[in-house]
Protein backbone atom coordinates (compact mmCIF):
# COMPACT_ATOMS: atom_id res chain seq x y z
CA UNK A 1 0.00 0.00 0.00
CA UNK A 2 1.33 3.56 -1.00
CA UNK A 3 -0.16 6.72 0.54
CA UNK A 4 -0.31 10.14 -1.55
CA UNK A 5 -1.71 13.74 -0.80
CA UNK A 6 -2.99 15.82 -3.32
CA UNK A 7 -3.11 19.27 -2.99
CA UNK A 8 -3.48 22.35 -4.69
CA UNK A 9 -1.36 25.26 -3.95
CA UNK A 10 1.30 25.70 -1.02
CA UNK A 11 4.05 25.77 -4.09
CA UNK A 12 5.24 29.39 -2.33
CA UNK A 13 4.94 28.92 1.04
CA UNK A 14 8.18 27.43 2.73
CA UNK A 15 6.65 26.38 5.48
CA UNK A 16 3.71 24.46 4.54
CA UNK A 17 6.56 23.10 2.42
CA UNK A 18 9.17 22.36 5.08
CA UNK A 19 6.44 20.61 7.34
CA UNK A 20 5.20 18.72 4.61
CA UNK A 21 8.71 17.15 3.79
CA UNK A 22 8.97 16.62 7.66
CA UNK A 23 5.66 14.75 7.87
CA UNK A 24 6.34 13.09 4.19
CA UNK A 25 9.78 11.67 6.37
CA UNK A 26 7.98 10.51 9.01
CA UNK A 27 5.00 8.48 7.27
CA UNK A 28 7.43 6.84 5.25
CA UNK A 29 8.47 4.74 8.63
CA UNK A 30 5.13 3.16 7.65
CA UNK A 31 4.26 3.47 4.40
CA UNK A 32 5.76 5.11 0.49
CA UNK A 33 4.39 8.22 0.76
CA UNK A 34 4.07 10.86 -1.98
CA UNK A 35 2.91 14.65 -1.52
CA UNK A 36 1.66 15.95 -5.32
CA UNK A 37 1.07 19.48 -4.99
CA UNK A 38 -1.10 20.89 -7.96
CA UNK A 39 -1.04 24.66 -9.46
CA UNK A 40 -4.22 26.36 -8.34
CA UNK A 41 -6.58 27.49 -11.28
CA UNK A 42 -5.22 30.84 -12.95
CA UNK A 43 -8.76 32.47 -13.06
CA UNK A 44 -10.16 35.39 -11.28
CA UNK A 45 -11.82 35.32 -8.12
CA UNK A 46 -15.34 35.89 -9.20
CA UNK A 47 -14.75 32.81 -11.80
CA UNK A 48 -15.12 30.45 -8.77
CA UNK A 49 -17.54 27.79 -9.98
CA UNK A 50 -14.72 27.35 -12.84
CA UNK A 51 -11.70 27.62 -10.64
CA UNK A 52 -13.50 24.72 -8.60
CA UNK A 53 -14.18 22.83 -11.96
CA UNK A 54 -10.58 23.27 -13.26
CA UNK A 55 -8.84 22.38 -10.09
CA UNK A 56 -10.70 19.16 -9.26
CA UNK A 57 -10.42 17.74 -12.86
CA UNK A 58 -6.62 18.17 -12.18
CA UNK A 59 -7.00 16.15 -9.12
CA UNK A 60 -8.77 13.24 -10.75
CA UNK A 61 -6.33 13.34 -13.33
CA UNK A 62 -3.96 12.01 -10.48
CA UNK A 63 -6.21 9.12 -9.59
CA UNK A 64 -6.53 5.94 -10.96
CA UNK A 65 -9.74 3.77 -10.79
CA UNK A 66 -8.40 1.66 -7.76
CA UNK A 67 -7.02 4.09 -5.28
CA UNK A 68 -9.06 4.46 -2.20
CA UNK A 69 -9.55 8.13 -2.06
CA UNK A 70 -10.22 10.55 1.28
CA UNK A 71 -11.76 13.95 0.35
CA UNK A 72 -11.41 16.43 2.74
CA UNK A 73 -14.25 18.54 3.22
CA UNK A 74 -16.08 20.82 5.77
CA UNK A 75 -19.16 18.73 5.06
CA UNK A 76 -17.18 15.29 6.07
CA UNK A 77 -17.36 12.86 9.16
CA UNK A 78 -15.43 14.46 11.66
CA UNK A 79 -13.25 11.69 14.02
CA UNK A 80 -11.20 12.16 17.08
CA UNK A 81 -7.82 11.21 16.60
CA UNK A 82 -8.47 7.41 17.45
CA UNK A 83 -11.58 7.05 15.48
CA UNK A 84 -9.31 8.43 12.06
CA UNK A 85 -6.65 5.91 13.16
CA UNK A 86 -9.11 2.87 13.07
CA UNK A 87 -11.05 4.77 10.06
CA UNK A 88 -7.59 4.73 8.36
CA UNK A 89 -6.67 1.12 9.36
CA UNK A 90 -10.25 0.00 7.44
CA UNK A 91 -9.53 1.68 4.17
CA UNK A 92 -5.89 0.47 4.41
CA UNK A 93 -7.21 -3.17 5.15
CA UNK A 94 -9.42 -3.32 1.40
CA UNK A 95 -6.06 -4.20 -0.13
CA UNK A 96 -5.87 -1.65 -2.63
CA UNK A 97 -2.23 -0.04 -4.03
CA UNK A 98 -2.84 3.34 -3.20
CA UNK A 99 -4.91 5.61 -0.35
CA UNK A 100 -5.08 9.36 -1.26
CA UNK A 101 -6.04 11.79 0.82
CA UNK A 102 -7.65 14.83 -1.07
CA UNK A 103 -7.55 18.58 -0.17
CA UNK A 104 -9.05 21.24 -2.83
CA UNK A 105 -8.37 24.62 -3.84
CA UNK A 106 -10.27 27.67 -2.02
CA UNK A 107 -13.28 27.01 -3.69
CA UNK A 108 -13.47 23.25 -2.52
CA UNK A 109 -14.26 19.92 -4.65
CA UNK A 110 -16.41 19.38 -7.92
CA UNK A 111 -19.97 16.89 -7.73
CA UNK A 112 -17.69 14.51 -10.00
CA UNK A 113 -14.71 14.52 -7.34
CA UNK A 114 -17.16 14.39 -4.69
CA UNK A 115 -18.57 11.87 -5.92
CA UNK A 116 -15.17 9.78 -6.64
CA UNK A 117 -14.28 9.87 -3.10
CA UNK A 118 -14.90 6.57 -0.69
CA UNK A 119 -14.94 8.92 1.67
CA UNK A 120 -15.07 12.60 3.06
CA UNK A 121 -13.62 13.71 5.71
CA UNK A 122 -14.04 16.89 7.82
CA UNK A 123 -10.67 18.29 9.92
CA UNK A 124 -13.06 20.51 12.07
CA UNK A 125 -16.11 22.29 12.26
CA UNK A 126 -13.72 25.44 12.37
CA UNK A 127 -13.05 26.43 8.85
CA UNK A 128 -9.34 26.63 7.35
CA UNK A 129 -7.30 27.95 4.38
CA UNK A 130 -6.16 25.24 2.39
CA UNK A 131 -2.52 25.72 3.57
CA UNK A 132 -3.47 25.18 7.38
CA UNK A 133 -5.55 22.23 6.01
CA UNK A 134 -2.64 20.51 4.17
CA UNK A 135 -0.55 20.96 7.39
CA UNK A 136 -3.11 19.34 10.03
CA UNK A 137 -4.13 16.23 6.98
CA UNK A 138 -0.37 15.67 7.26
CA UNK A 139 0.20 15.70 11.42
CA UNK A 140 -3.38 13.44 11.96
CA UNK A 141 -2.63 10.94 9.14
CA UNK A 142 0.99 10.46 10.96
CA UNK A 143 -0.30 10.33 14.12
CA UNK A 144 -3.66 7.75 12.68
CA UNK A 145 -0.19 5.28 12.31
CA UNK A 146 1.28 5.96 15.47
CA UNK A 147 -1.80 5.12 17.50
CA UNK A 148 -2.70 2.28 14.85
CA UNK A 149 1.30 1.28 15.67
CA UNK A 150 1.05 2.03 19.32
CA UNK A 151 3.95 4.34 19.29
CA UNK A 152 4.27 7.38 22.21
CA UNK A 153 3.29 10.14 19.57
CA UNK A 154 -0.79 10.27 20.65
CA UNK A 155 -1.20 11.19 23.99
CA UNK A 156 -4.70 10.22 25.29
Amino acid sequence: MKLAFVFVGGHKETWVTEFSDEYQKRLSFFVSTDVIRLRPSRLERGSRDQKCLDESSAILKQLSKDDVVILCDEKGDELSSPALSKKIVKLLERGKQRLVIIIGGAYGASDELKARADWTWSLSELTFNHHFAQVISLEQIYRAFTIWKGLPYHND
